[in-house]
């Protein structure tokens, strides 16, 4: 599920900031995106590293969170945050 999130992310104009490779990814996203996210319940906190590729810095526009699956995390779900992540 973690592939499916990060691939229609990227769709959405999101690029995941490393390749997904587990469970989780990370992504930075627009302080927009994360307002809606949670007000359509998704859950999520703001995600710090000293690791960021160079040239890449979140700002305050910009919020990097970490996303995480599970073995119960659905399509339909994985499809509605990305549906919401939208930003066009």
């Amino acid at each position: 599920m973690a592939a499916r999130l990060g691939e229609g992310l990227a769709r959405a104009g999101l690029k995941p900031v490393w390749p997904v490779e587990a469970n989780e990814l990370f992504v930075l996203l627009p302080k927009p995106v994360t307002e809606r996210l949670k007000a359509a319940g998704a859950s999520f906190y703001p995600w710090t590293t000293d690791s960021l590729p160079v040239g890449l810095v979140p700002g305050k526009d910009a919020v990097l969170v970490r996303l995480v699956t599970s073995f119960a995390t659905t399509a339909v779900e994985v499809d509605a945050f990305i549906a919401t992540a939208r930003t066009s």
